[in-house]
């Protein structure tokens, strides 16, 4: 599929709505891509393992300050052991948002990996296959590398939702009525998300420029990345935020359906669009590939 994709029976200058012809065309090849072969499983069991991975720092997190106490508190002053509890519950919020950052790139890569067709070569996925959600950390380098672009989104996740929690803290001392701080609170939140999903949108196309090159360097593939990406960051908008209906079901399902499927057919999905946006940017790489 290419930026100029003519829609059967249309005349391609009067095509309406063509990104969302696109989103839908691109979230059709996911759940197609998702059920083929044993692709389901696979994604089911990496989100899982994702989950897992990065609660289980959160889950000791939650109980650092009884174990601080146990441990220090007979030689240590209370004002010391809790400052010791907080230091290290920040290490591990760190250590779980870095896992689960690591592995949820992990999971994307190898969901740009899977194939609709995986009985036919090329494709066709190897009993290890799942091995390439641990691609982010196989190596020294590619720890470094994953490291590199975990602190760029940090930092600007960060400067994103900053805006949200001043206006938080300082709306009421601002003086403004009730009805007016909570406008401008919801304002501020809508703005934080909208520029976290621009920032998340960046990274998309990302396992493609690592794909072409093992070697590149941490900022080199952020760059080509958000190159691509900004050639059709409205497409990547849109198949977001066509998810949010499945969303809201995940969370009546207490997040059964999230990580059953909402979860997995979001991955492959936002791989198709990362695949589509790359070789827009990189024409010549397709043909190489071909």
């Amino acid at each position: 599929m290419t930026d100029q994709t003519a829609y059967i029976g249309e005349i391609q200058k009067n095509q309406s709505r063509k990104s969302a012809k696109q989103n839908k065309y691109f979230k059709s090849e996911a759940k197609k891509t998702l059920f083929s072969g044993d692709n389901l499983y696979k994604a089911v069991i990496s989100h899982l393992i994702c989950g897992m991975v990065s609660s289980s720092f959160l889950y000791m997190a939650f109980y650092v300050p009884d174990l601080c106490y146990i441990f220090f508190g007979d030689f240590l002053s209370q004002l010391s052991v809790g400052f010791i509890s907080t230091v290290v519950r920040v290490i591990l919020y760190v250590l779980s948002s870095f896992f689960f950052f690591a592995f949820s790139f992990g999971i994307y890569t190898l969901a740009s990996d899977m194939k609709s067709e995986p009985d036919r070569e090329p494709g066709a996925p190897s009993p290890s296959s799942m091995a390439r959600m641990l691609d982010p950390l196989k190596s020294f380098y590619s720890f470094g590398r994953t490291l590199a672009v975990f602190l760029i989104l940090a930092a600007e996740l960060t400067v994103s939702v900053l805006p949200s929690v001043f206006v938080f803290l300082f709306a009421d001392a601002a003086g403004l009525d009730k009805f007016s701080a909570v406008t401008v609170e919801i304002i501020c939140v809508l703005c934080s998300a909208f520029a976290c999903a621009f920032f998340l949108s960046l990274l998309v196309p990302l396992p493609y420029v690592i794909k072409e090159d093992e070697r590149v360097g941490a900022f080199t593939a952020y760059k080509k990345s958000a190159k691509a990406a900004l050639c059709g960051v409205w497409r990547v908008y849109a198949l977001m935020f066509s998810f949010i209906p499945l969303l809201l079901l995940s969370a009546v399902t207490c997040g059964i359906l999230f990580f059953a499927f909402v979860y997995p057919y979001m991955s492959i999905a936002l791989s198709k669009v990362g695949e589509y946006l790359y070789y827009i940017e990189n024409p010549e790489r397709r043909h190489i590939n071909e």
